[in-house]
């Protein structure tokens, strides 16, 4: 029995090395094809990041909105707040 669990897992190690060197050499054929696939994953990524960003400070401003009628932390809040409506309404 174990020794059909070793056949199966040096069928699986060769069949997964044989992958890695057709990717390899699929690759070193065409650079421009990686170069390419790099590109679009640092553009995907970049636009992700920047997404996730907006959504994390939008959800941030409007919690904190609910604090500007504290004594102490709501006046550095309202101003904060005041920045962010000054920054909108120049743009």
């Amino acid at each position: 029995m174990e020794e059909k669990y070793y056949d199966k897992l040096a069928w699986l190690a060769d069949r997964t090395e044989k992958s890695r060197i057709t990717d390899f050499i699929e690759n070193y054929q065409k650079p421009g094809r990686v170069i390419w696939i790099n590109m679009l994953a640092g553009v995907s990524r970049g636009v992700g990041m920047t997404i996730g960003t907006a959504i994390i400070i939008a959800i941030a401003v409007y919690v904190l909105s609910f604090f500007v009628s504290m004594p102490l932390v709501g006046e550095y809040i309202a101003q904060l707040l005041d920045w962010v409506n000054t920054f909108k309404q120049a743009k």
